[in-house]
């Protein structure tokens, strides 16, 4: 329930602090005064897109907070989103004139798309425009599904979802198995070629090595050579090893002299055993023309297959076994098929058995919607109406919802045929079968805030009281904002805030004050007589604020 809302620099509201009581309130004024800003500032706390626009001429920045009751639902959520909890559930937006946007939830910033999960659970908002999902069968889904077909949807959606995947598998294998039967003797020309080539990357990489190294035998045999020359001609080591021996006689003497000596030693050896490395290399050092040739023309197979299948040669490994596991696919084809025809089929199978729980939930919610709707419309001043809502079921054509379509067959008039809703229906009969169907949903708005914003509108007399009782009954269960115009709405209300606009100092802004029982009766009086108080409209007034 919407305890408080603070909204400041809003379109043409200046600074106003709002207390919202429960059961029903009602928003009246003159047109433009600002009752619908109010509705939208209540959006913005549910979650809908922020304007720019809304930031009043002259600020850089709008603010909306509002301040909820907690309940068990909204704990849950904010703990699942680790939002610490308070004692009230505080919600705020701010709306910048450059377009940024900023939501908080209990002054933790917030996505917008998890405030709007949140505001599903504070409530909804029921404009005349709303009256449109009517004119669109795809929409009677939300009417008749119940939580148990929600959950059974997820289940559905998977299983589909693993069906699809299945049958688009099998569909491939059935439209290939022709190209593949005559694909299958040059899969195996390939296979055999490659499995002769033997091909392997380590392989390839070592011969060039080895080629590298043939190539070159002759600047490696002579550089070598001289290194090994000049090492002998110049008695390297053996003037190395007698320097070792002068620094180990001065380093009787002298540490530190002693710690040179042991790294020439150390180095001593290491270049020694790199010397006598080197030497060994030389005696192996040997070209040999059939190796070299033997080394090209391998080479040489790896780029004629390499420039064949213009892949490189880690590719080429690739394919290869690739290849082997379309052949054995073709080749075991049947076995194949025949076990992922009965994947498809159980797959199928399991989709159609939740799709029928589904339609059979739907079907029973339809019938007791059909039932509570007549008796609401009934109470709303349409007891002519015959209504049939039909589950349709496809066992054939499996969509995202399911297997159903839902159809709102009726008609308003006695002895006239029953038509489709969307095209038999006015403005005010659309609102009021819309208020039928909150009617019967009521008892779930439990602590949650319901708003109609002018729903009432193009309606008179009778309906009118009618559509009053109505709303008022559903403030039984839930917290009711409703703006009207209408003097028997306004009357019913436990609660009346009027909204006014002036001027000061030469700006516009909006006022909002909830009307003492006099107030009210002046209010309604002129509601009831085109602005004007008059004696029989202030009893008019009177007698209907008696009837509440």
């Amino acid at each position: 329930m919407l305890e408080s809302m603070y909204v400041k620099n809003f379109a043409i509201i200046d600074n106003i602090q709002i207390e919202f009581k429960d059961k029903m309130t009602v928003l009246t004024g003159e047109t433009g005064a600002g009752k619908s800003l109010i509705i939208d500032a209540i959006g913005l706390l549910f979650g809908d897109r922020a304007s720019s626009d809304l930031v009043r001429k002259g600020e850089n920045k709008a603010t909306v907070e509002g301040i909820f009751t907690n309940t068990t639902e909204t704990d849950a959520f904010l703990k699942d989103n680790e939002i610490d909890l308070d004692d009230f559930l505080i919600i705020k937006r701010e709306i910048y004139e450059n377009g940024k946007s900023v939501c908080k939830i209990n002054n933790e910033a917030v996505s917008l798309n998890l405030l709007n999960e949140l505001g599903l659970m504070l409530g909804s908002i029921h404009t005349q425009f709303d009256n449109e999902k009517l004119t669109n069968p795809k929409n009677y889904f939300d009417f008749v599904d119940t939580d148990i077909v929600k959950e059974r949807l997820v289940t559905y959606s998977n299983l589909l979802k693993e069906y699809n995947k299945k049958n688009k598998e099998y569909q491939t294998l059935l439209k290939n198995e022709l190209e593949n039967n005559q694909k299958l003797d040059f899969l195996k020309y390939q296979f055999d070629e490659l499995k002769k080539a033997n091909l392997s990357a380590k392989e390839e990489e070592d011969l060039k090595e080895q080629l590298n190294l043939l190539n070159n035998y002759e600047k490696i045999s002579s550089n070598v050579g001289e290194f090994v020359e000049t090492f002998d001609n110049n008695n390297i080591l053996d003037n190395i090893y007698s320097s070792i021996n002068y620094l180990e006689k001065a380093g009787e003497y002298n540490n530190r002299i002693k710690e040179y000596k042991e790294l020439l030693e150390d180095s001593y050896y290491d270049i020694l055993d790199t010397y006598e490395s080197v030497k060994q290399t030389i005696s192996k050092l040997d070209f040999n023309q059939n190796e070299f040739d033997e080394i090209n023309d391998r080479l040489g197979v790896y780029s004629n297959l390499k420039r064949k299948y213009k892949l490189n040669t880690v590719e080429l490994v690739d394919y290869y076994n690739n290849l082997e596991k379309q052949i054995n696919s073709i080749e075991n084809f049947d076995y194949i098929k025949e076990e992922l025809e009965k994947e498809v089929t159980k797959l199928k199978k399991d989709v159609l058995d939740v799709a029928l729980e589904i339609s059979q939930e739907r079907i029973s919610q339809a019938k007791f919607i059909e039932k509570e709707i007549k008796t609401n419309l009934d109470d709303l001043q349409l007891a002519s109406t015959l209504l049939e809502i039909k589950v349709v079921s496809n066992k054939d054509n499996f969509k995202k919802n399911g297997i159903d379509d839902i159809e709102i067959n009726i008609t308003f008039n006695k002895g006239e045929d029953l038509k489709p809703l969307y095209k038999v229906a006015s403005g005010g009969e659309l609102s009021r079968f819309m208020l039928a169907l909150k009617a019967i949903s009521s008892n779930k708005f439990k602590n949650k805030t319901l708003i109609f914003d002018e729903i009432d509108s193009g309606v008179s007399g009778l309906v009118a009281y009618s559509i009053a009782k109505k709303i008022k009954e559903i403030g039984e269960y839930a917290q009711v904002l409703c703006v009207t115009h209408l003097a028997q709405v306004a009357s019913s209300a436990t609660t009346q805030l009027n909204i006014t606009k002036q001027v000061e100092n030469g700006r516009t802004i909006t006022k909002i004050k909830e009307l003492s029982i006099d107030e009210r009766i002046s209010e309604i009086s002129k509601m009831a007589s085109f602005g004007e108080e008059t004696e029989a409209s202030i009893n008019f007034a009177k007698e209907l604020l008696k009837q509440k």
